[in-house]
C-alpha cells in the first residue's frame, strides 16, 4: 500500500456547496480560520519526506496567504506536487497574471480541478482549463460533483467543450440519509466518471457499515473498535498530523498523531513505520468515504 502524503493548507473556502463533505462535519469546518505554518511544514518535510510526491488541498488551498511560498518550498523537496483547486477565488482574480506564476512551476505540478456550477460561470471555467493546457501545464482532473446544481444544460456544455470533463459521483450521506452510491440508480452514467463507483456498490454493506461523513448526525462511532492500518499521512491546518480524513475534519484530539513542530517525531502518539509506510491505529470511529478501501481494518480482541 503506497503512502499518501497530504497537506491541507486551510479548511476555509470561497464556496458554500451544500453537498460539501466538509460542511457535513460536526462543525462547518469551511469557516475554520486555522492555516498551515509554512515554515514549520517545510522544515518537517525536509526531515521526513514520507513519500516522493505530496498533495495540497483545502478548503480552497490557494486562499492560504502564503500559498506560493509553500509551493516554492515543496518544489525544492518533491518530484511531483498535486494541487486540488476550484480555479476561482482571490488568487485567480487576475487570471492571466496568475497563469504566469503557474508557468514557473511547470509540469512538476499536477492540477486537479473541480467545477461547482453554483459558484462559477461555466464559460469562465472552460476558458481557464484551455488556457492552462495551452500554456503546456498539466491538468489531470476536470470534474464536477453530480449535484442538483449540475443541470443538463451545463453538463452538455462541459461535455461538448472537449476539455476531458467528467462527473464525480456523490459518496456519503445523500438527502435521504442513505449512504450513496448504493446501486446504479445513484450513478449518473450519461457522462464519463471521474472514478469507478463499483468499489462502493460492490462492497456496499462494508462501505455503509464502515464509513460515515465526519460527524454526520453524531453517528460516527463504531459498534466495535478496530485496529486500522492506514498509509495516509495527513497534515492539517492546525499543524497536526492525522491518519485519516475523518479525524482531520473533526480535529479529533484522540487521534492526532503528533505535531509538525516535533520534527524528529519523538513524541508522536502513533508510530509511523518507515519500512511499511503506515500507521497502526486503534480506532473507535467510522471512516470517511475519502478513506474507503484505503484503510485496512479488523476487530480488536481485548481492546
Amino acid at each position: 500500500m503506497k503512502p499518501y502524503l497530504l497537506i491541507v493548507t486551510n479548511l476555509y473556502c470561497n464556496y458554500g456547496c451544500n453537498y460539501c463533505i466538509q460542511q457535513k462535519s460536526s462543525l462547518d469546518v469551511r469557516k475554520n480560520p486555522k492555516k498551515i505554518d509554512v515554515d514549520a511544514v517545510l522544515k518537517f518535510l525536509k526531515r521526513n519526506r514520507i513519500h516522493r510526491r505530496v498533495s495540497v488541498m483545502g478548503g480552497e488551498a490557494t486562499l492560504h496567504p502564503d500559498f506560493e511560498r509553500l509551493i516554492d518550498g515543496l518544489e525544492r523537496l518533491y518530484r511531483k506536487i498535486v494541487i486540488t483547486t476550484n480555479l476561482n477565488g482571490k488568487w485567480y482574480e487576475e487570471f492571466y497574471k496568475t497563469l504566469e506564476k503557474m508557468k514557473k512551476w511547470g509540469r512538476k505540478i499536477q492540477w486537479n480541478t473541480t467545477y461547482h456550477p453554483a459558484w462559477m460561470d461555466t464559460d469562465a471555467y472552460i476558458e481557464r482549463i484551455r488556457a492552462i493546457r495551452e500554456a503546456g501545464l498539466w491538468v489531470k482532473q476536470i470534474a464536477s460533483p453530480d449535484s442538483k446544481d449540475l443541470t443538463e444544460e451545463i453538463a452538455v456544455k462541459l461535455h461538448n467543450a472537449g476539455i476531458g470533463w467528467k462527473v464525480q459521483i456523490l459518496t456519503g450521506r445523500n438527502e435521504n440519509g442513505k449512504m450513496a452510491p448504493e446501486n446504479w440508480d445513484d450513478v449518473n452514467s450519461r457522462y464519463k466518471l471521474e472514478f469507478d463507483p463499483t468499489k462502493y456498490i460492490k462492497h456496499y454493506d462494508e462501505y455503509a457499515n464502515e464509513c460515515e461523513d465526519a460527524g454526520f448526525g453524531g453517528n460516527h462511532l463504531r459498534d466495535k473498535p478496530v485496529k486500522c492500518a492506514t498509509s495516509r499521512f495527513l497534515i492539517g491546518p492546525d499543524n497536526m498530523v492525522y491518519p485519516c480524513h475523518s479525524h482531520l475534519y473533526m480535529e479529533n484530539p484522540d487521534y492526532t498523531c503528533g505535531s509538525i513542530h516535533d520534527v524528529e517525531m519523538k513524541n508522536f502518539r502513533f508510530k509511523w513505520s518507515r519500512l511499511f509506510k503506515r500507521w497502526i491505529v486503534r480506532c473507535k470511529t467510522k471512516c470517511n468515504p475519502c478513506d474507503f478501501r484505503v484503510v485496512k481494518t479488523k476487530t480488536l480482541i481485548n481492546y
